[in-house]
């Protein structure tokens, strides 16, 4: 997905969780106290945290880290990786390894770079997320097109009270979670891809029950995965030492 989903979407069901509440803990944690940023700033330099993993060298092509690109023959699924060297670990990776780095940094009572890496590890959630993301085949001007329509579209399809916030028990694993959704979503994007090829676009009437799912997919595995860092970090009970170790009285 492009900038309007990883910045503008991801903020805004970051704003609609109250069960789970990560917008205090995450913008307190994108800037230090003497740097006197007001909220806006600090909604902005959120967003730019959460944009981070995307650079001038991600686009359509296939990249590991942004990506998980399946193959099925019969039963049995198969990874296509990028043809570039290194970046040989999955997005589903890069997620495990964010989820792992969150604990260890809290046991270092490191409460900022709890939320700095929360923050950055959101990308990875919308990337596993994404058709064109988790099915290979996608050539790069479809795969432009289907973001960009996204992006356009998503406001118009997001809609938070079909979301359920606060599953903190949903998340066993973190791999396991987002292999296992990207598998059962595969016949799915395989037809929107498969649609893209016949010049179909999720702006027609026919594509809109799907365009919607995925919105709702994207939207709901970024609640279930702040549940799931809720548990860990417990967010209302870390936002003390959080302010405290920015010099802030609470």
């Amino acid at each position: 997905m492009k900038k309007g989903i990883h910045r503008e979407m991801a903020f805004q069901v970051i704003q609609d969780d109250a069960a789970t509440a990560p917008s205090e803990f995450l913008l307190y944690g994108v800037a230090k106290p003497e740097w006197k940023k007001d909220l806006p700033t600090k909604i902005r330099w959120l967003k730019d945290w959460m944009d981070m993993p995307d650079d001038s060298r991600h686009g359509s092509k296939t990249r590991n880290d942004h990506s998980y690109k399946l193959r099925r023959t019969g039963k049995r699924f198969s990874l296509e990786f990028g043809r570039g060297k290194g970046e040989q670990s999955t997005v589903v990776a890069r997620l495990k390894y964010s989820a792992r780095d969150l604990r260890e940094w809290k046991v270092e009572e490191e409460y900022r770079v709890c939320a700095l890496e929360l923050a950055k590890s959101i990308h990875w959630v919308i990337d596993f997320s994404s058709p064109a993301h988790t099915v290979a085949g996608w050539p790069d001007k479809l795969h432009a097109k289907a973001e960009s329509d996204f992006d356009r579209l998503w406001r118009e399809l997001y809609k938070p009270a079909e979301i359920v916030f606060g599953r903190r028990q949903l998340v066993k694993d973190v791999y396991r979670w987002a292999k296992g959704f990207i598998e059962s979503r595969y016949d799915r994007n395989l037809g929107l891809l498969e649609a893209y090829q016949r010049g179909e676009s999720i702006r027609d009437a026919a594509l809109q029950g799907t365009a919607r799912e995925v919105i709702r997919d994207v939207a709901q595995n970024l609640a279930d995965y702040l549940a799931y860092c809720d548990r860990t970090l417990s967010f209302d009970k870390t936002l003390g030492p959080l302010k405290r170790s920015l010099g802030i009285e609470d």
